[in-house]
């Protein structure tokens, strides 16, 4: 008889043990996960993500609360998130660009897309080539024509920006120069006012000013047209192989349960799907085009690639 129940207490403490594992992984996340986005509060990138995070921890029955670390060009925030406990509490907003562009050239950036796991892309930044209504330049013929009778100077805030003119000019024949500017709202002011004619802008900061007339698109540098410029073709519609691609999107530290990142992945592939959440995205002049982390993963390593290539062959000038 003892042995009897020595032989059910047993069983009732393995059962009891296998319960309480997959429970604990049944229940996860039971507690606040912290995003870290690398760029400044109440910008276009930072409300989407926010956004999108929101909906995905309704989903997930927790909270997620957003902290803001900048410098470096994004890269301070996403050396933070690549070195933190990969236990599925804490991940992060790191752009197409700040993941795999700006560490070529920014010192203290020691990672790579090898150092994140990833959830998912879930916008694409639309990029343009804008100029001042007074400019010279009326079509992309002019600016073609220009950037062949001598050095072409042009605006930029950041990465991938400049490539489309590099690209461009490479293309032609022609020689252009970038001028790098601390913030948008600098180059929309000397835009604005005619102390520079050009410039390859985002579509989120620049729509507003598109749509009042106050300054010209001339053409889109993404695949798809602006949404706050639908009548204006891109370069790849007039017939240059120029295309700047990247995405907004949601990393983990390398490292993470698979069970816990299947669960992150389902939560925001859903809240992608938000109508609240797309209509945030498209107030704010985001496109919203959704990757799963798989694919993202497999876009994030061809693009090292690539813009290891076109920093090798244009440096950032």
């Amino acid at each position: 008889m003892k042995k009897l129940l020595s032989v059910m207490l047993i069983v009732v403490m393995v059962f009891a043990m296998t319960a309480c594992g997959n429970s604990s992984d049944a229940e996860y996340p039971d507690g606040t996960i912290t995003s870290i986005v690398n760029f400044s509060a109440g910008g276009g990138s930072d409300l989407a993500a926010r956004a999108l995070c929101d909906k995905a921890a309704e989903l997930m029955g927790c909270t997620i609360t957003t902290t803001n670390i900048t410098g470096g060009s994004g890269t301070v925030g996403a050396a933070e998130l690549a070195n933190e406990d990969p236990d599925g509490y804490t991940i992060g907003f790191v752009p197409t660009a700040s993941m795999a562009l700006t560490p070529l050239f920014v010192d203290g950036a020691n990672y790579t897309v090898d150092d994140f796991d990833y959830i998912c892309g879930f916008g694409q930044y639309g990029y343009g080539i804008v100029v001042n209504n007074d400019s010279e330049f009326k079509s992309m013929d002019d600016v073609i024509a220009a950037m062949k009778k001598g050095t072409l100077k042009f605006g930029i805030t950041g990465y991938p920006q400049p490539f489309a003119m590099y690209e461009l000019a490479n293309q032609v024949g022609g020689s252009v120069e970038a001028v790098s500017y601390p913030s948008t709202t600098d180059m929309i002011t000397d835009v604005m006012g005619g102390f520079l004619d050009i410039c390859v802008a985002d579509e989120a900061s620049f729509a507003a000013y598109v749509r009042s007339g106050d300054v010209t698109l001339l053409a889109g540098c993404c695949e798809d047209r602006w949404i706050s410029g639908p009548d204006v073709p891109t370069l790849l519609e007039l017939g240059y192989d120029v295309k700047l691609e990247a995405y907004l999107a949601m990393v983990a530290p390398k490292g993470i349960d698979a069970d816990k990142l299947a669960i992150l992945r389902d939560a925001f592939e859903t809240a992608a799907q938000d109508k609240k959440f797309i209509e945030i995205m498209n107030n704010a002049n985001q496109h919203v085009s959704f990757m799963t982390g798989e694919d993202y993963e497999a876009f994030m390593k061809e693009k090292a690639v690539e813009f290891k290539d076109l920093y090798a062959k244009y440096g950032t000038n």
